[in-house]
């Protein structure tokens, strides 16, 4: 099975930079375990131009889901910072939507939009996410460790 969709929505969430998914398309070409044609376009062309090419000629992202997302963006998280704090804060708030209140990942995120974006208690908020991001991270770090795995 191809590791180069995950790889790609890895890239395009921002964990991995377009050298990093180039240097990863070398090792693998020295490693002959990938699709030999698909990983030598990677490693040749750049990561630009096989994002330009449609599905039948090399394989695109692939979706993460709402948990494996979220696990991602919260294991390394220094929620100290303000700007991986705010990034963090508007994909959690937004995503969440539309989605079953009863996953408490999603009752986080709802949680969060009502009282970071809707209330007036800053200190109370910011609590709330050191408190929940301890039981969360810890609930879904085995989620990204696969993700990672998956592609080494």
């Amino acid at each position: 099975m191809s590791r180069i969709p995950t790889v790609l929505a890895l890239y395009n969430l921002g964990f991995l930079t377009e050298k990093e998914v180039t240097d990863w398309a070398d090792a693998q070409l020295l490693n002959e375990s990938e699709n030999f044609d698909h990983i030598s376009t990677l490693s040749l062309k750049g990561l630009s131009y096989c994002l330009k090419l449609p599905s039948y000629e090399f394989p695109g992202p692939r979706e993460f889901t709402y948990i494996e997302e979220f696990a991602l963006r919260t294991k390394n998280l220094d929620h100290k910072n303000e700007d991986e704090k705010s990034r963090f804060l508007n994909w959690v708030s937004s995503k969440c939507m539309g989605r079953d209140i009863k996953i408490p990942e999603v009752n986080f995120g709802y949680l969060i939009d009502h009282y970071f974006f809707e209330c007036d208690d800053l200190a109370f908020a910011n609590n709330f996410l050191e408190e929940q991001l301890k039981i969360l991270k810890s609930k879904n770090v085995g989620v990204a460790d696969e993700i990672w795995a998956s592609i080494a």
